[in-house]
């Protein structure tokens, strides 16, 4: 279990630090790309490993109800508040919504695995 708890601390910070550098070392800015780009499939693939090993069950259907409830918060913005829905735009605004959310989860996950007594 502190094999566990020293992974998830570690699966926290070195997503971050490895997607900054990328989008550093291959100028993916000038593509309009930033870091949390490459780090959302990073945590949600990390969200499902870490959740898995430590719980009977994996929380992934969790974070694929709460991206999808994203989804509709969102195009519900787009058609009824902007009156314009444009996929390009929509797709990137869940992108990097997505990341938050993802990290959010994840760091809720990580908050939890060091409350449990083991």
């Amino acid at each position: 279990m502190i094999f566990l708890k020293i992974a998830s601390i570690l699966f926290l910070i070195l997503p971050l630090i490895i997607s900054l550098l990328v989008v550093k070392l291959f100028k993916l800015q000038k593509k309009g790309w930033n870091f949390a780009d490459i780090a959302f499939p990073i945590y949600a693939f990390e969200f499902y490993l870490i959740s898995d090993k430590v719980y009977y069950h994996s929380l992934l259907p969790q974070l694929v109800l709460a991206l999808s409830i994203l989804t509709l918060m969102i195009t519900y913005f787009f058609l009824f508040k902007k009156r314009h829905f444009s996929y390009h735009r929509f797709f990137k605004f869940f992108w990097r919504a997505g990341f938050i959310l993802t990290f959010f989860m994840y760091l809720a996950l990580v908050i939890a695995l060091f409350t449990i007594k083991s």
